[in-house]
């Protein structure tokens, strides 16, 4: 009996979190009300508050979920003994692909409400800059292991943020740029990502 109603309070969260994103995703962050998600989930007000204490609670923890999923495709930056620069885009193009589960206006929108100094965009913040900060950790191991094809000192930590504000960079451009379709701004994380490695990698090292 308790195996069954834990069954039941992990499908209810799911449905919570389906209906989440699809509210999220048709009136973004702000207009999206938990009274409404409770009702797309077929869920009491109330009971919606049980799983989750705010909205942004639940933003973050579908967040979490799909960076765990990010993070569960990429190989172990310790055994991976491919190609350095194409082992890390691939891990930044699954970085992209988490911007394309979501309109553009809806991520302006929560850039906007992240740079709000009020306790829920405090929190929400610290916990998207948590995720992302496992990406760079990611980068940073895949680096240090690879260590050895480099032809100057690469400091991975430092080469890790590089690439990191590099993708940001290009993400924030991608954005705010209706014309800029997902596959483009994915060759764009590419050539820029290539342009940090350029010059840097022995001969003979694939790059």
């Amino acid at each position: 009996m308790a195996g069954l109603r834990e069954d039941k309070k992990r499908q209810t969260q799911q449905n919570i979190m389906e209906a989440a994103k699809h509210i999220f995703s048709e009136k973004g962050y702000k207009q999206a009300s938990m009274a409404e998600i409770a009702k797309d989930a077929g869920v009491g007000t109330g009971t919606i508050y049980n799983y989750f204490p705010s909205k942004g609670s639940l933003l973050l923890r579908i967040f979490s979920e799909e960076a765990e999923e990010m993070k569960g495709a990429l190989d172990d930056p310790y055994e991976d003994e491919g190609d350095l620069v194409q082992s890390v885009i691939g891990a930044m193009h699954g970085f992209a692909e988490f911007f394309q589960h979501y309109p553009k206006a809806f991520w302006r929108e929560l850039f906007h409400v992240m740079t709000e100094e009020v306790e829920e965009s405090i929190r929400l913040r610290q916990g998207l800059f948590g995720i992302d900060e496992e990406m760079m950790k990611w980068i940073m191991f895949m680096i240090e292991s690879h260590s050895g094809c480099f032809l100057v000192k690469v400091d991975p930590q430092e080469a890790a943020y590089a690439i990191y504000s590099a993708a940001m960079s290009d993400t924030m451009f991608y954005m705010y740029n209706e014309s800029m379709n997902h596959e483009e701004y994915k060759e764009q994380l590419s050539r820029h990502i290539r342009f940090l490695f350029e010059g840097k990698i022995k001969s003979g090292k694939k790059e």
